[in-house]
Order: C-alpha cells, then sequence, then structure tokens
C-alpha cells in the first residue's frame, strides 16, 4: 500500500486525471502536513470548486435554455442503511462495480466524518414514516478521492410490506448550449408574468450584461460603484442594466455580488488554513460580524462550524 507522500501524490494523480475527463466533482482529503504538496493539494480542490461553479453561470446566461437539472446519484436504502439500488451514474462517481456498492452498508461508501453524521441523523429519519431532508455527505473512491454532496433523502414506506426505504438522491445543474446557438437574430423579451414592462434585448446587450456578471466575478474582493455609474462605465444606461441582469441571472447585482462572495469563502473555509478574518477581507466583506451573518443565513451554518 502507498504511504506518505506516494499516496498523495498518487491521489493528486487521480484527480487529474478525472479533471482531464471534464469530471470536477471531486476534491482531496487536506492533510495535515504543511509543505508543497499539501498546499497543491488545497490549490487544486479550489480550482475544482470553481470550474464546477462555472457550469451554473453558464447556463444561467443563455437566453433560450434554462439550466438542466440532472441527477447524478441515486440510491435506494433499506432501514438498516443497506443500498437495495444504485444508479449507474453513482457507480461511475464512485468508482465501483454494482455489486461493490448494492447490498453494502451506505457508511461504507463515506468519509469518516460523514460516517458520524450519519450515524447521528440515520435513527432520526426513520422515526418519521414520511419525511425529506437534505445535508451534506462526504463520499469516497477507493482511489481517495473525495466526492462531497448535499443529499436529498426521502423516507417512505414500500408498497410491498418490506418497511421502510430512503431514496438518496443528488442533483446539479448542467450548463445549456453555447450561447449564441439558437439565439433569436433580432431581440429578447422580458417574459410573461414579470413585473417590469417588456423590453427588448439585443444580442449586443445580452453580450453587455455578461461583462458586467464576468467583471463582478473577477473583481469580489471590491465594492460596485452605484447602479447609474455603473451603467455609465459599462456603456449602457441604469434601467436596461437593472432589469436586464435581472432577467439573465434571475437576481440584482447587488444580491449576485454577495452569493457570489460566499461562494468563493466556501473553498478557502473549507481547504485553506487562512483565519476567518482574513477570508471575510480576501472577498469584500467589511467585517467578519457581517461576513459571518451572511454566510450562516446562506448556507445553515456559521463559518466556524463550516470548517469544523
Amino acid at each position: 500500500m502507498l504511504k506518505g507522500d506516494d499516496f498523495r501524490i498518487k491521489r493528486i494523480q487521480q484527480l487529474l486525471l478525472e479533471m482531464a475527463k471534464g469530471n470536477f466533482f471531486y476534491s482531496l482529503e487536506p492533510t495535515d502536513a504543511n509543505d508543497e504538496t499539501a498546499s497543491l493539494i488545497v490549490m487544486l480542490n479550489m480550482v475544482n470548486e470553481e470550474i464546477r461553479a462555472s457550469f451554473l453561470h453558464q447556463g444561467f446566461a443563455n437566453a433560450h435554455n434554462t439550466p438542466q437539472c440532472v441527477v447524478q446519484m441515486s440510491l435506494l436504502l433499506d432501514s438498516h442503511g443497506m443500498v437495495e439500488m444504485a444508479n449507474q451514474k453513482a457507480c461511475s462517481l464512485l468508482s465501483r462495480l454494482p455489486q461493490d456498492v448494492i447490498g453494502n452498508a451506505l457508511s461504507e461508501l463515506l468519509t469518516e466524518d460523514s460516517q458520524r453524521i450519519w450515524a447521528q441523523k440515520f435513527p432520526k429519519l426513520l422515526k418519521r414514516e414520511k419525511s425529506d431532508t437534505v445535508f451534506p455527505l462526504e463520499f469516497k473512491t477507493p482511489e481517495g478521492l473525495i466526492l462531497a454532496k448535499d443529499c436529498h433523502l426521502s423516507v417512505f414506506h414500500a408498497l410491498d410490506g418490506s418497511g421502510q426505504k430512503i431514496l438518496l438522491d443528488t442533483v446539479f445543474f448542467s450548463k445549456g448550449e453555447p450561447f449564441d446557438n439558437g439565439m433569436a437574430n433580432n431581440a429578447m423579451m422580458m417574459g410573461k408574468g414579470t413585473k417590469q414592462p417588456k423590453m427588448p434585448m439585443s444580442q449586443a446587450d445580452i453580450r453587455l450584461i455578461r461583462n458586467v456578471h464576468d467583471m463582478i466575478i473577477n473583481n469580489l474582493e471590491k465594492d460596485l460603484p452605484g447602479l447609474k455609474d455603473l451603467a455609465l462605465q459599462m456603456g449602457t444606461n441604469e434601467y436596461k442594466l437593472k432589469y436586464g441582469f435581472k432577467q439573465l441571472y434571475g437576481t440584482t447585482i447587488f444580491r449576485f455580488l454577495t452569493q457570489e462572495r460566499l461562494r468563493k469563502t466556501k473553498p478557502l473555509i473549507q481547504y485553506s488554513s487562512l483565519t476567518l478574518k482574513e477570508i471575510a477581507h480576501m472577498t469584500g466583506f467589511k467585517s467578519v460580524t457581517h461576513f459571518s451573518r451572511a454566510f450562516k443565513e446562506k448556507y445553515g451554518k456559521s463559518p466556524s462550524d463550516f470548517r469544523s
């Protein structure tokens, strides 16, 4: 069995192989070591987080195609936590044959930290006849890669009388077609049901708003000017910028800025040894208090709890 540096290098090679295949859903478990290999692991994890998140951004910025929800992993568990069914994608992601997943305990597929979480949560799930809940779990592959997912768990009673079952699903967003594919040649209109009046948007307008999006992504640590000044800087007007951005990205510019700052903090908290104050400063938050409050509001945990 590989040990020490050899094992870490082997895991890095495996992660790079997955990335080369276009699979950006894995990460490497951080170690207590303080050397160049440990730093490389941190950076690779952060790169994977950024690439994975970019799929979602590209999906939202499509004029005619909404992001698609794709079931990535689906496992059916019995009342003892044993896997009765697994979809093909789950076996592929876990790098295991179906016979190595089906018939085995879910806990065998989890990291040690998630095994402890599962041992606490599982008995509580079965206390209710029916329930739906979501909580994060980390799956592991035989190669040592970590697959961290927010899992949706549905508890129900089987019709054949075999008792309670748990359906575990994970979903991810896939990006739409390339931006100019199938786009209307003339203009794009605000859809029905929106409070704003219909507003035509040319391809040039949409590209400009995407430039605003990219500018925000690349300058999260900086404060944005007011909408009027931002519109002037980008060569448009405040009205078109305000409603055009919300039409393309489903949120306001300043709410999007906050969401992206928070998203950026997650891998820094999880994979780096930076203090919360340093992370807050790097991502544009005025204070640790403001950062902690916003983080807990979005993710349900304080930054310190998320790190532990």
